[in-house]
């Protein structure tokens, strides 16, 4: 017999769902064991009728049943989590048995359509019959799709178990899953009827912030901050003096009720920062941004770069070949050029020669044909949306570029979530034609590479919102006129690791709101944060420090000018860490006492000898010499303790300096707070000192709610005469240093909901979970 006869059969679905639901069976008998024993041993341990034995003897046995039970409850717990576990994995067995035989009359179908398809295709009088056989099998196609897609959405169960699948499923490529755009018979389902009913509910600014959606992949994931950067951008939010934020959070919880849109739920995140489509709702989307012109697309459902018959297209990477024509019109000019041809025909073929910009847009737009080439560069001046979708050199031509003049929205550069791609520009000459983009509210040239400094023609969109330079790695300095953007309100320079010099200017962005990646540096006539206080209209600030000139202390001055500052990030970089002055200096006092000693015993060593050799000398009996020797010993002693008090007093110098500095910088706290009150968040990252900032105390910070400190040395943090913290979220990191246990944890922040405890090894008795998570509201259910 061969070794392959020997295998056993391979597992059913039903066979599985059998195994799992006898072991979910025998664990629940075993808790339930479990839980009498543990009953019947409490009620041992504490009987009724020995109520005349000492008070000793029954607290002793209580806390030894209470131990008791402690014990076997711990085993309860874990079997309780492994019948959840596997009663998950019945259900989702289930699912695919229910899967299975929700499919099988369909396929069953599918194959008789198959089989009269072949049969009518060998008779030559049933050939008229093939065209109906197609039709139908191409419906019964599409239900199938529509079956699947819906199983899938079904089973998006947001549990512990199925969450690292998820986020595996959702970083796919498109085309994945079966598309259902332009099906007729998806177009006249229950579904997009459903779907079509509730876009319809919406009004017309929110209908365009949902068709937003339609250009990326399914379940990809999309930034809440690339939503709010996009919607600014199209004038879709923050109208007529309305709240920004407060129109992107009621347009995106509107989105979620309706169960359009999908809050993408990572662990650590109160709330959601990503969002997500399903398949069949990208479906509805795409069919109904076509009708409305908002972008255009292939037959797949895919964006194309076409930008002919609407104001708006996205650069893709191309997965197509070069257009026909192209090709045969450059296979002409190469053959042109090597031949000899009559005068006419070659006057013809320059007349019908493209210009080099020309040739540089068809290589990067990849028209169909020639006459939408030409068509679109009439009218590109009309363009007003250009989203770099997954293009990774995107350098347009220079005459083009700067022919954008209606261009409103311009995103060059990364929009990923969770797939760092690479985005690389040759040349920046193109980036001169900002000079005539007036219309343009929003800039983005996020991760894109090769930009070591912006033109001053940036200086000259008089018009924009948003300009986001984020983890530009070669970008090394601003424009010194960039205070000519009278209307920015947000800009981000987070991750420019190489800048090197931020204008002083800065502090002319009056309408300035977000300031992201701010530098505080040691170059001459750089930007400080005196400066950046004179930003009225600044409400979030994140601050990167490269050198050791920082003094957070003194900054606290800086702080109390803000009139409308409420979340403050402070991080200490590579070059604003201290140097090892303070270890120098701890190493020299230990070598002075240790000298101190050396002196001290040496000094008693002479002083005893010589009493005892003078007393010798004078023919003194042996009392006397002893009483000398101890008497000369002593004012030794004394006079060398003296000279050592001052030697310990002077090893105590860093002691004394930081008194000293602390005392100084009390006295001169600034009488104005309001900048520190209004501070509603602050995060502190790799923080250079033991001891807090002397600003950092809960009579300066009444408005905190969200304290987080990350990395460094910090020990503990002030508390002034026993005053409580208003902070309802603690996020603390990485402390090595920082000592507090639980019990002084929640007197000092008595209104704490949230904690975060991770690899701080002195922060004891935290009742987190195995992500260093506690959450009040967890606890109470």
């Amino acid at each position: 017999m061969s070794s392959t006869d020997d295998k056993p059969p391979p597992l059913s679905i039903q066979d599985i769902n059998n195994i799992i639901t006898n072991l979910r069976n025998l664990l629940t008998s075993d808790c339930a064991e479990a839980e009498i024993a543990v009953a019947t041993n409490t009620a041992a341990n504490n009987p009724t009728g020995n109520e005349q034995d000492g008070t000793n003897k029954q607290d002793g046995d209580a806390n030894q049943a209470q131990e008791t039970n402690d014990k076997k409850k711990e085993p309860l717990y874990e079997l309780g989590k492994l019948c959840k576990e596997l009663d998950y994995m019945i259900r989702s067995f289930q699912e695919l048995e229910n899967l299975k035989n929700s499919l099988r009359e369909p396929f069953e179908t599918l194959e008789a359509n198959v089989n009269d398809i072949v049969s009518d295709l060998e008779k030559d009088e049933l050939r008229k019959q093939v065209q109906h056989n197609l039709r139908v099998f191409r419906n019964n196609i599409t239900r199938v799709k529509i079956l699947i897609l819906l199983q899938l959405q079904a089973a998006s169960i947001n549990s512990d178990g199925n969450r690292a699948l998820q986020t595996t499923f959702a970083t796919g490529e498109a085309g994945d899953l079966p598309h259902l755009y332009g099906e007729h018979i998806f177009e006249n389902s229950y579904y997009f009827k459903e779907f079509e009913e509730k876009y319809e509910g919406l009004d017309v600014r929110q209908k365009l912030c949902l068709l937003c959606f339609s250009i990326f992949p399914e379940n990809a994931e999309i930034k809440k901050r690339f939503l709010r950067f996009w919607w600014v951008g199209e004038k879709l939010i923050a109208l007529n003096g309305k709240d920004e934020m407060g129109d992107l959070n009621d347009t995106l919880t509107t989105f979620v009720e309706k169960r359009l849109i999908e809050p993408v739920l990572k662990k650590n995140r109160l709330q959601p920062r990503s969002y997500k489509v399903t398949p069949i709702v990208r479906s509805c989307l795409i069919h109904f941004a076509k009708k409305e012109g908002f972008f255009d697309y292939d037959q797949d459902g895919k964006p194309i770069m076409d930008f002919s018959s609407c104001n708006k297209a996205c650069m893709v990477k191309s997965e197509r070949a070069t257009a026909s024509w192209f090709a045969d019109y450059l296979k002409g000019n190469d053959k042109d050029g090597n031949s000899e041809k009559p005068k006419e025909q070659q006057q013809h073929q320059e007349q019908g020669k493209l210009s080099a910009d020309l040739v540089k847009l068809q290589m990067l737009f990849n028209f169909p044909d020639r006459e939408k080439l030409m068509s679109a560069s009439h009218q590109i001046d009309k363009l007003q949306t250009l989203f770099n979708l997954s293009k990774q050199f995107p350098d347009l031509p220079t005459e083009w570029f700067s022919k954008m003049t209606g261009i409103q929205v311009l995103y060059l550069g990364r929009w990923e979530a969770t797939k760092a791609r690479h985005i690389e520009v040759e040349d920046i000459e193109f980036l001169k034609g900002f000079k005539n983009m007036k219309n343009l509210r929003l800039l983005s040239l996020q991760g894109i590479s090769g930009i070591p400094k912006l033109p001053t023609t940036l200086c000259k969109l008089e018009n924009l919102r948003i300009l986001d330079l984020r983890a530009c790695h070669d970008l090394e300095k601003l424009p010194d006129r960039i205070g000519s953007l009278k209307k920015l309100t947000y800009l981000d320079l987070s991750e420019c690791y190489l800048l090197d010099y931020i204008p002083q200017q800065l502090n002319k962005l009056s309408e300035l709101q977000v300031l992201k990646g701010f530098v505080i540096l040691e170059a001459k006539n750089s930007c400080t944060l005196d400066d950046l206080s004179e930003l009225l209209s600044l409400r979030k600030l994140s601050v990167n420090v490269n050198t050791t000139k920082f003094n957070i202390d003194e900054a606290g001055d800086a702080l109390a000018k803000f009139q409308k500052l409420e979340k403050l990030r402070i991080a200490w970089g590579w070059g604003g860490m201290p140097g090892k002055e303070d270890s120098t200096l701890d190493s020299s006092s230990e070598q002075q006492q240790s000298k101190t000693k050396k002196k001290q015993a040496s000094s008693i060593s002479s002083a005893a000898a010589k009493a005892s050799t003078d007393k010798v000398n004078k023919g003194e009996d042996k009392g006397n010499r002893e009483r000398s020797a101890v008497a000369a010993a002593g004012e030794a002693n004394s006079k060398t303790a003296k000279l050592g008090g001052g030697l310990r007093g002077t090893a105590n110098i860093a002691l004394m300096a930081k008194k000293w500095r602390r005392l100084s910088m009390k006295e001169r706290e600034p009488q104005n707070l309001e900048g520190l009150e209004r501070l509603v968040k602050l995060d502190l990252q790799c923080f250079p000192r033991s001891e807090p900032p002397t600003w950092l105390v809960p009579r300066k910070m009444k408005k905190l709610t969200n304290l987080s400190i990350r990395g460094g040395r910090l020990g503990y943090l002030n508390h002034e005469d026993g005053q409580k913290w208003n902070a309802d979220t603690l996020r603390l990191k990485f402390l090595v240093n920082f000592k507090m246990n639980w019990k002084e944890m929640q007197q000092r922040f008595p209104n704490l909901k949230y904690l975060e405890n991770l690899r701080c090894p002195r922060i004891t008795f935290c009742p987190c979970d195995a992500n260093g998570v506690w959450q009040k509201f967890v606890q109470s259910k």
